[in-house]
C-alpha cells in the first residue's frame, strides 16, 4: 500500500488526506489529528510535500465563526461529502493486474516560456491500461487534473490526451506562479511518476519608484548616486552609458564608457558631467529597456573674450565674439555706452547655444569713427551675472591704399584663373614709359591727373624682382626705379623727360 496526501481544494482551509490502494480510496477526516507522515512518490524522483495543513491558530478561529457546535460539523460534512464524491467517481475501476505493464515512454522535459504565453508539457504512458493520469504542481502542492478531469479551478488549465497515451497540461497565459515543477503521476501500485519543469522568463523591467527621477539638479561640487532597479526573470543585468557617448567620470580616476552595475556614482560633479545618462537594463529576454536620467550641474556665469583688441578699417563689416558658460540657461546680450544693442541696420546679434555654452556674436555694418568704443556681452541667470569687453579702434584707409586692397583682392582671385602667355609686343608697351605731356603740363610744379589708359598688368615676382615669363635677370626693377625716379628729378629740376637718354628708359 502507498500513501499519498495532498490538498484537494484550495478554497477550503480542512485538510484531507486520500489513501490510494490498488482499487479503493478512502478519505479521511483529518480536523483534529496531527498531520500525516509524508512519503516520497517514488524513489529518485522529487519528494512532493502533499498535506498541506493549515498555521497554528487556525482551528480555533474556524470552530469561532460557526454560531454553534451543529453548524460548524454540518458545514464539514457538505465538505467531506463533495470532496469524497469527486475523488470515488475519478479514481472507481482501477484494475491490478496490469500494473507491471504500465511504462512511461520518454520524459516530460524542461519547458521555458515567456510570461503571458502559452506552454506545454507531455507525458507518454504505455499501456495505461484502466488506470489514471494525474498531474500535480509541486510548487503550490496542487492536484491539477486526473485523468480528463479538472481538480484545480485555474481556469487557465486544461489537459488533453493522444488515445490515452500522451496526456498533455496546456497553460494560456502564463504567470510567475506557474513556473516550477509539474508531476504526471499514474495510480499504479507502487505509483509511478516523473517530473518536467516549466521555466517562466519574464522581460526586464525598470521600476521607476526604486529608481532616480528623470531630471535631477546638483549644484557644482557635490556628490551625485543615479540609481536604477530592474526585475525580471533572469535577474537582470544593469549598465550605464552617456547619451552623447563621452565617457562616464566616476570615482576612479579611470574613465568608462560603460559602467555596470544598479548604482552610478558621480565624485565632485562639474559642467562635464551635465547630461544625459541611460539606464539599460537586459537579461537575454527580449526587449531590453532603459531609462533617461538627465543631470543637471548649476553655476553661475563665465564668459570667455578670445580678442579683447580689435583694430577695424574705416567703413569695414566687423564681428566680434564672446564664448558663455552658465547653468541655468543664462539671459545674454551686448551693451554700448551703457546701452542695450538691438539688431537693426547697423548692428546685428546672434548667439548660438547648446546644454550649457552660448556662443554670442555681434557684427557691426559700415565701421565709422563712431563706432570705436569699447562694447560688453552680459550674461547673468539665478546664480550670479558676468560680462567681457571688447575694445575697437578705427584703422584709418587712405583712399590710394583701399583701392590697392581692393586691386589686391582682384588679383588673388586672377591668380586662380590660367595664365596667359605674354607676347613680346606687350612686354615692349610695358616697358616703354608714358611721354611727358601725358604726365606734366610746362609748369613743372604742377602735377596734373594722368589721361585714362589702358592698364597693363606686369606679372612681377615678389621674390626675384623679376617679370614672369622674362628671360633677364635683375633688369627688371632697376628700368622701373630709372623710369619712375627719374622724371620726377627733372621734372623738379627743370628739365624735360624726352632729355632723359634712351639707355636710362630700357634695359
Amino acid at each position: 500500500m502507498r500513501d499519498t496526501s495532498c490538498n484537494l481544494d484550495e478554497t477550503h482551509n480542512q485538510r484531507y488526506e486520500v489513501k490510494v490502494t490498488r482499487s479503493l480510496i478512502v478519505g479521511s477526516l483529518l480536523a483534529e489529528r496531527p498531520p500525516a507522515p509524508v512519503y516520497a512518490v517514488r524513489s529518485g524522483q522529487i519528494t512532493p510535500t502533499m498535506i498541506l495543513s493549515r498555521p497554528p491558530g487556525r482551528r480555533k478561529n474556524l470552530s469561532s465563526s460557526f454560531s454553534s457546535s451543529s453548524q460548524y460539523f454540518q458545514n464539514l460534512s457538505r465538505l467531506w461529502q463533495l470532496h469524497m464524491g469527486l475523488l470515488l467517481l475519478l479514481f472507481t475501476g482501477v484494475t491490478s493486474g496490469a500494473a507491471y505493464q504500465t511504462r512511461f515512454s520518454g520524459m516530460i522535459g524542461n519547458v521555458t516560456v515567456t510570461v503571458g504565453r502559452d506552454a506545454s508539457l507531455s507525458c507518454t504512458v504505455e499501456d495505461l491500461g484502466e488506470h489514471k493520469v494525474g498531474w500535480i504542481h509541486l510548487k503550490r502542492q496542487m492536484i491539477v487534473a486526473v485523468h480528463t478531469r479538472m481538480i484545480s479551478r485555474i481556469s487557465r488549465y486544461s489537459v488533453t490526451h493522444d488515445s490515452h497515451k500522451t496526456w498533455t497540461l496546456h497553460i494560456t497565459g502564463v504567470t510567475e506562479d506557474d513556473a516550477g515543477y509539474y508531476m504526471c503521476q499514474v495510480n499504479t501500485d507502487p505509483a509511478l511518476s516523473q517530473v518536467g519543469l516549466l521555466e517562466v522568463v519574464v522581460p526586464p523591467n525598470i521600476e521607476d519608484l526604486k529608481s532616480s527621477p528623470s531630471e535631477i539638479q546638483v549644484r557644482e561640487k557635490t556628490d551625485v548616486v543615479l540609481e536604477c532597479s530592474a526585475t525580471g526573470a533572469p535577474e537582470p543585468r544593469i549598465m550605464w552609458r552617456r547619451e552623447d557617448g563621452e565617457m562616464i567620470v566616476t570615482n576612479t580616476r579611470k574613465p568608462e564608457v560603460v559602467h555596470e552595475g544598479t548604482k552610478l556614482q558621480l565624485h565632485q560633479v562639474s559642467r562635464t558631467h551635465m547630461g544625459a545618462y541611460l539606464c539599460i537594463a537586459s537579461n537575454g529576454v527580449p526587449p531590453s529597456v532603459s531609462k533617461r536620467i538627465t543631470l543637471h550641474v548649476e553655476f553661475s556665469p563665465q564668459i570667455h573674450v578670445p580678442n579683447q583688441l580689435v583694430g577695424v578699417p574705416t567703413g569695414d563689416n566687423v564681428t566680434i565674439e564672446c564664448f558663455v558658460e552658465a547653468y541655468p540657461r543664462a539671459i545674454s546680450y551686448w551693451v554700448k555706452a551703457n546701452m542695450m544693442i538691438l539688431n537693426s541696420d547697423k548692428y546685428y546679434y546672434e548667439a548660438v547655444e547648446t546644454l550649457y555654452k552660448i556662443h554670442m556674436k555681434l557684427t557691426i555694418f559700415n565701421f565709422s569713427r563712431n563706432d570705436n568704443t569699447t562694447y560688453k556681452c552680459v550674461a547673468k541667470n539665478s546664480l550670479g551675472e558676468t560680462e567681457g569687453d571688447i575694445k575697437l579702434n578705427e584703422i584709418y584707409m587712405s583712399p590710394k591704399a583701399k583701392e590697392i586692397r581692393s586691386e589686391n583682392s582682384k588679383t588673388e582671385d586672377e591668380t586662380q584663373a590660367p595664365v596667359e602667355t605674354e607676347t613680346e609686343e606687350q612686354r615692349q608697351v610695358a616697358l616703354e614709359p608714358p611721354k611727358g605731356d601725358q604726365l606734366y603740363d610746362n609748369s613743372p610744379s604742377v602735377l596734373q591727373t594722368p589721361k585714362p589708359t589702358k592698364r597693363v598688368i606686369l606679372p612681377i615676382d615678389v621674390l626675384g624682382g623679376q617679370r614672369s615669363g622674362s628671360n633677364s635677370s635683375g633688369c627688371l626693377l632697376p628700368t622701373m626705379l630709372l623710369y619712375w625716379v627719374l622724371p620726377l628729378f627733372a621734372c623738379y629740376a627743370g628739365l624735360s623727360t624726352s632729355a632723359l637718354p634712351l639707355s636710362l628708359r630700357l634695359c
